[in-house]
């Protein structure tokens, strides 16, 4: 079995790219608003990309995300197998113009692959664990010998089906999202996109490897269509697991959604698996949760927790909840050792957690 290294990775949120977005989380600035959007009454707390053509939802409006997106991608190999991770895609589109069907889940890996010469692979859709899945999924494929380079992409826009979805669910904040706050009632949704370069360590160029990959950990409890389980099961079953093959870690990326269930399950799980101050965040309160996108966009700026030794702050988080971990709030939270778990969980259940390490932890090139 062969180690897995990361070589690559940039993102698009309601922030800008990697680098801008991490900047803006450093000082404490998101990208959410409240905007009147789609057929529902009021206002909501969205984060759309900006600058964006086309209306939110809809294929000229994912193409041009892909066009940004895409153009900070390095030469890549066309032995390179390529993984998607959606949920929607350009749903909105059966809304827009009825009858037109591009653009969707089960369409853009065949496209993309075309579009920049490599091998299509697997199209993940499991529901907010997507873009983490797939990760895994090319990790995996890595380490088996099947392929020496996994391009990872996972993206989902705003929509009004999305919105409308979780507005019936009760899901949503009418204000804004507080992770992790003692006050949070509910998330917000956002724009999102990202890719991530993974290779085999022995085939890497040693300059161009930003951190070491593994143990990851997939589980589900099938506790509710969309509720989580209050007793943390699946997550922690993850956790235990990782925690169990990887020894020191250094803080947590949370999944973080601000609704009161997911949050008070996460921070259980926290709390059964390891002792009192871990260092967690989450970035969902500045970003929106970008469904399938969250889980490339939190592994991206976990590399940069990495390469700076701290966790973002937690924006929007003001008064925490009853917790025995290390939330970082308004300010960033030193990672307590050069490793970093990143986390999702998703409806029906499912869950999954992820290690990077920091570069100069990884083997050496043979």
């Amino acid at each position: 079995m062969r180690d897995v290294v990361v070589v690559g990775g940039d993102i698009l949120t309601p922030l800008g790219d990697g680098q801008s977005t991490w900047q803006a989380l450093l000082a404490g600035k998101t990208g959410i608003s409240l905007q009147k959007f789609g057929s529902l009454e009021g206002e909501w707390p969205l984060g759309f990309i900006p600058d964006l053509a086309g209306e939110p939802g809809s294929l000229q409006r994912q193409n041009d995300m892909f066009k940004r997106l895409l153009a900070s991608l390095p030469q890549l190999s066309p032995a390179t197998q390529l993984f998607c991770a959606t949920t929607k895609a350009a749903t909105d589109e059966f809304l827009l113009r009825s009858g037109r069907e591009e653009g969707q889940p089960w369409q853009v890996a065949e496209e993309l692959a075309q579009r920049l010469g490599i091998k299509a692979g697997t199209t993940v859709s499991a529901a907010c664990v997507s873009g983490l899945i797939a990760v895994i999924q090319g990790a995996m494929r890595i380490k088996a010998g099947e392929c020496d380079h996994a391009l990872i992409i996972g993206f989902d826009l705003l929509s009004q089906f999305v919105l409308s979805g979780f507005s019936s669910l009760k899901a949503l904040s009418a204000t804004a999202a507080r992770p992790f706050a003692k006050d949070r009632d509910g998330l917000s949704l956002g724009d999102g996109a990202g890719w991530i370069l993974l290779s085999a360590a022995e085939v890497a160029e040693p300059s161009s490897v930003l951190a070491t990959l593994g143990p990851w950990s997939i589980s589900c409890d099938a506790n509710h269509i969309t509720a989580p389980s209050r007793y943390a099961t699946g997550l922690i079953a993850a956790l235990e697991q990782i925690k169990a093959e990887a020894g020191d870690i250094g803080g947590i990326n949370a999944h973080g959604t601000a609704t009161v269930y997911n949050d008070a399950m996460e921070l259980l799980a926290f709390s059964k698996v390891f002792a009192p101050g871990m260092p967690v965040c989450s970035v969902k309160g500045a970003l929106g949760h970008s469904l399938a996108a969250s889980g490339i966009v939190e592994t991206v700026l976990s590399l940069y927790s990495l390469r700076d030794m701290i966790l973002p702050p937690t924006v929007g988080l003001e008064v925490p909840a009853e917790t025995d971990c290390q939330l970082s709030g308004s300010e960033a939270l030193a990672l307590g050792h050069p490793s970093i778990i990143t986390c999702n969980s998703g409806f029906g259940g499912i869950n999954a957690a992820l290690l990077l390490k920091n570069a100069s932890n990884r083997p050496e090139k043979q």
